[in-house]
């Protein structure tokens, strides 16, 4: 559309809410009025954020689709999609921000939008009318199984698996994984126990109970890239399976995700008997923990994407608790390989400082435990005590072992960012078992600070 002006929003310093679905919560705005829709430029967006609005940095941007649907824009591919999208009913455009301090939000990028185009034509002609006889009839296309195609397609998993209850001969899959997967569903949506009996690089050969007719071939397509269904024998003759070979972990991660992700304290034997009642699937409990733990990792984020993340999270305490003394040592051995391997923390927030230090007894007790579960270590406290004779945490780390060296890589940090003095006017408390031979180490390294 020629000369289109659109209103520009810019939403900033507001909170990405993930789960269940994507919202924001929106608390400044600033307008750009009248901009032309031909002059939108990346760049400039991202120059309106930082020179005008004060970011450091953009890590992402995304916009509002005229359905209300949040779309990642990247670049100027980003913008020419978005710019398709205007029109008469779509010209107020809204833009949001994620700076680098901040998680990254995931969502769709807009060239892969399936929001509907509004396209002005103008009619005209410069030939004779073709007769009717040269026009495609509907009769050509078979549009039952375009929609089957699309909805297979779509991969949706819902409760009863609806979308996976059939396969078609004209399906495509991009890779031999893809291809396992909807077979998996498959299998489990019509409770059949099919079973691999060719498998390897090329191609995949299923085959279901002895005397059943059910054969699936899947193989490279010679005409491109990615795999097609070969051959299909859809017809079955056997009953349903109480145990299904292709009801692996994966598959049943894929399973429960949407159920987990809206109750994440979604129970096994919920699990267990929702499988019963649709499927009549006996599963067993170790194989429901595996699928569920794997759903939530999934959901969010692996141990690895957490401590990836450390660094952004010290910095956001840093931001919202102005004064904070947040300490963050990476491993040397591993930084001379090249890599960046966590090593340990310290935490000690502005208010607990400032309340033991104005407040307070000078007291200190110091401890440390084991951390339980898949990432272990060791968390060391120091603790005071409030004028109730209540517990008043005032520092932890987590520290890889509970050794020498790392209880006075915790009581420095202490000394010198609470200003102890060296620890003359402070009463520490430590477990019986150490405090003999802590309190000389303590003593060696005070006269060396």
């Amino acid at each position: 559309m020629k000369d289109l002006l659109v209103d520009l929003i810019l939403h900033y310093r507001g909170k990405w809410i993930t789960k269940p679905l994507l919202v924001y919560d929106k608390k400044y705005v600033a307008t750009r009025r009248d901009t032309s829709a031909d002059l939108l430029d990346y760049d400039k967006i991202v120059e309106e954020y930082t020179k005008d609005l004060g970011f450091v940095l953009v890590k992402q941007i995304l916009v509002k689709g005229p359905s209300g649907k949040f779309y990642l824009l990247e670049g100027s591919e980003g913008i020419k999609t978005l710019q398709c999208l205007l029109n008469e009913q779509f010209k107020v455009v809204h833009f949001f921000v994620v700076d680098d301090f901040e998680e990254t939000v995931f969502a769709l990028n807009i060239i892969h939008h399936s929001e509907a185009y509004l396209v002005e034509c103008e009619y005209g002609t410069d030939a004779e009318t073709e007769s009717d006889d040269d026009q495609s009839s509907d009769d050509e296309y078979n549009f039952d199984e375009l929609e089957l195609i699309k909805m297979l397609k779509s991969k949706e998993v819902n409760v009863d698996l609806s979308h996976y209850k059939e396969l078609h001969p004209s399906m495509t899959f991009k890779d031999l994984n893809e291809a396992r997967k909807i077979v998996n569903l498959y299998s489990l949506a019509n409770s059949k126990p099919i079973v691999v009996e060719k498998s390897d690089r090329t191609r995949l050969r299923y085959k279901c109970m002895i005397g059943c007719p059910f054969v699936l071939l899947i193989s490279q397509d010679g005409k491109g890239p990615g795999f097609k269904v070969k051959t299909l024998k859809i017809n079955h003759n056997c009953e349903d399976a109480f145990k299904n070979p292709r009801a692996c972990t994966s598959t049943l991660a894929q399973y429960f995700k949407s159920k987990l992700q809206n109750n994440p304290q979604y129970k096994l034997k919920d699990m267990r008997k929702d499988l019963k009642d649709q499927f009549n699937l006996n599963a067993r409990t170790s194989k429901l923990k595996r699928a569920k733990r794997m759903a939530l990792q999934k959901l969010q984020g692996s141990f690895l994407d957490d401590f990836n993340r450390i660094e952004a999270y010290a910095n956001e305490l840093r931001l919202s608790n102005p004064g904070s003394d947040i300490v963050i040592n990476l491993s040397k051995d591993a930084l001379e390989q090249g890599k960046r391997k966590f090593l340990r923390t310290y935490i000690c927030f502005n208010a607990l400082k400032l309340g033991w230090k104005k407040g307070l007894r000078p007291f200190i007790g110091l401890d440390g435990t084991f951390l339980k579960g898949q990432c272990k270590g060791q968390l060391l406290v120091a603790m005071a005590q409030d004028s109730q004779n209540c517990l008043y945490p005032l520092a932890w780390a987590v520290v890889d072992k509970e050794t020498t060296r790392t209880w006075i890589w915790f009581l420095q940090l202490l000394n010198n960012l609470l200003n102890l003095k060296n620890g003359q006017t402070v009463t520490f408390m430590s477990d019986m078992q150490k405090v003999n031979n802590f309190f000389c180490y303590l003593n060696n390294f005070v006269f060396f600070l």
